[in-house]
């Protein structure tokens, strides 16, 4: 995900723990722009170094 430096704010403000940026990005939807990716990456989320070691 690449965030514009001027949402960085609103994005820190509500990302908080587990939550992350969706909450942001809903409320500012029309501002999102979705780039497909698939052949670069997978859907996995790594949030604690526990997930690193599983992946």
């Amino acid at each position: 995900m690449l965030l514009g430096r001027s949402h960085w704010t609103g994005i820190a403000r509500t990302a908080v723990g587990d939550v992350g940026a969706r909450p942001y990005l809903r409320r500012h939807a029309a501002e999102v722009q979705v780039v497909p990716c698939v052949d670069v990456a997978d859907d996995g989320d790594i949030d604690i170094p526990a997930d690193i070691r599983e992946a």
